[in-house]
């Protein structure tokens, strides 16, 4: 008998939660999941719970000071050794008062939603974020006395800035990540590539794209958060390369998904990040743009632009990227070469098999499955 799946999470983060839940599903393994908000985004959902979260300007701008004092206290000279690994617990009184209230005032939808999809009837329970809906993790304790095998998957900022819940890393049967740099900060957690569906994104023809290349080349960046992304640094060195060389520089925000994948589908070279403040390298946005065979810059850390297996990257920091973007310009057969390897390496390393056969095995040797 196959076991089955129950995620809970506080929102589907860049749509990997439900790809997780896709995948496993997929493959025999029943999964759903359960959100408490939806992201601005439109990325499928299973079940949401769409719980009230502030997101006007100035919440916002609130979140990202709040992350920025966070990360400022990493010291830049032991930033790529990642030993700072912080626990969560509430900043003030406050704080703490202000989670209970929200805890409480959600709680009947949050519990009806439970009994709605048969929570109890699941075998595994991935906190997602590894974090609780209760601040007391007192969900996990009871699924945990039941008999249940609790996996917590560390998303993002989750140990970089937030940091471990001390009941839930204790709780854990299996810990996962999809981010490189934990596998430096939590001594017991195991790295999965997260997976990434691509059939419905189109490889740009050769033809189209060296076609539409020859009249001009076209640079897309599309940042969720500019500050996270180095947006400045990357107009500035753009603005660098337009003073000798003739090219369109994209910057494109707040566009549903299709849209943007139907701008991508006419630019040539694509830019991630730079600056290392949205995590080791790379994400989805890099997973779409290696997917229609754009060569795609990003920014990577603690080491691992040469831990990546066939890493097919072109790596760049604020100082570098107006030379790599000069010499993409400037050399055809080097956008052939990095065009006709980035399909091929999503489709190995982020495949649902291949990301499943990982999963799989982690489950094993935690003796879940």
């Amino acid at each position: 008998m196959s076991k089955s799946v129950l995620h809970i999470a506080p929102e589907n983060t860049a749509g990997v939660p439900y790809n997780v839940m896709k995948m496993q599903s997929m493959f025999g393994m029943p999964a759903r999941l359960l959100t408490f908000y939806k992201i601005p985004y439109d990325f499928p959902e299973d079940v949401c719970l769409n719980l009230p979260l502030p997101r006007s300007k100035v919440a916002m701008k609130w979140r990202e000071f709040k992350q920025s004092n966070m990360q400022s206290k990493i010291k830049k000279d032991s930033v790529d050794m990642w030993t700072h690994m912080p626990y969560f617990e509430p900043k003030n009184s406050a704080e703490k008062a202000y989670m209970k209230l929200r805890e409480n005032r959600n709680k009947p939808k949050f519990l009806k939603a439970l009994d709605d999809i048969k929570a109890d009837t699941f075998d595994i329970v991935h906190f997602d974020g590894g974090i609780d809906f209760f601040s007391d993790s007192q969900l996990a304790k009871a699924f945990k006395m039941k008999g249940k095998k609790i996996v917590n998957c560390y998303f993002g900022d989750d140990l970089r800035t937030r940091g471990i819940v001390r009941d839930m890393d204790e709780l854990s049967d299996l810990n996962l990540t999809f981010e490189y740099d934990h596998t430096l900060r939590h001594p017991d957690i195991n790295f999965l590539f997260f997976p990434f569906d691509n059939s419905s994104i189109e490889y740009i023809p050769d033809d189209v794209y060296n076609e539409t290349a020859s009249q001009k080349i076209r640079i897309i960046h599309s940042p969720t958060q500019r500050t996270v992304k180095g947006t400045a640094e990357i107009s500035a060195a753009v603005e660098l390369v337009q003073k000798s060389r003739d090219v369109e520089f994209l910057i494109i925000e707040n566009t549903p998904r299709e849209e943007l994948l139907k701008l991508k589908m006419n630019c040539h070279i694509a830019i991630d990040q730079i600056g290392n403040r949205g995590g080791t390298g790379y994400g989805i946005n890099s997973l779409e743009t290696l997917s229609m065979g754009l060569p795609t810059i990003t920014d990577m850390n603690c080491g691992m632009d040469t831990w990546l297996p066939e890493n097919p990257f072109i790596v760049a920091n604020k100082d570098t990227l107006a030379e790599r973007l000069i010499e993409l310009i400037d050399n055809e057969e080097l956008r052939k070469s990095k065009r006709a390897a980035s399909r091929a390496w999503v489709d190995k390393y982020h495949s649902y098999s291949s990301v499943f056969n990982k999963l799989t095995e982690y489950y094993q040797k935690a003796g879940i499955l």
